[in-house]
């Protein structure tokens, strides 16, 4: 039973976030309570923020975990899927899969950097250079990891 095997070797802020996540203050009074790390206290929060607005949904689609993977790193998706596992009446084939392709992946550095985008599309640096590349770096994300200069180019002369 894939639950009862990984229990055994989740940590301790996995196994009490599952014990104190649900619909109550139970997160923020355990943090407040209890002298954590500010990367345990981080890592509960996001679980609770997970459990509140993304749990509900049917599914993790592709375009949400990337994004979790990209902006906040492969243990922050490891334990998004998990929860999901755990908190679950039936088990997701589908997500066990999908730990084993995302446990072996890296995180991926964007292509398109400032350099990039002021000497082949004449930005020049500033708050527009930075909107440009939050914006490039948003759509690669949501694009499995994957943009065209064309695409990029689109948006630079938007």
């Amino acid at each position: 039973n894939y639950v009862l095997e990984n229990l055994k070797h989740a940590d301790f802020i996995f196994i009490i976030s599952l014990l104190i996540i649900d619909n109550s203050d139970n997160p923020e009074y355990f943090i407040y309570k209890f002298n954590l790390s500010n990367k345990d206290k981080k890592r509960i929060l996001f679980l609770n923020d997970f459990f509140k607005n993304y749990l509900p949904s049917k599914k993790l689609n592709e375009k949400y975990m990337n994004q979790v993977f990209y902006f906040n790193g492969k243990e922050s998706l490891m334990d998004i899927i998990n929860f999901k596992i755990f908190k679950s009446k039936k088990i997701d084939q589908d997500l066990i899969k999908t730990i084993r392709i995302f446990n072996d992946k890296k995180i991926p550095s964007m292509p398109f950097g400032a350099n990039i985008l002021m000497s082949k599309f004449g930005l020049k640096e500033g708050r527009e250079l930075g909107k440009k590349i939050k914006i490039i770096e948003e759509e690669w994300v949501n694009n499995n990891f994957q943009l065209s200069e064309k695409e990029v180019e689109k948006i630079v002369n938007n």
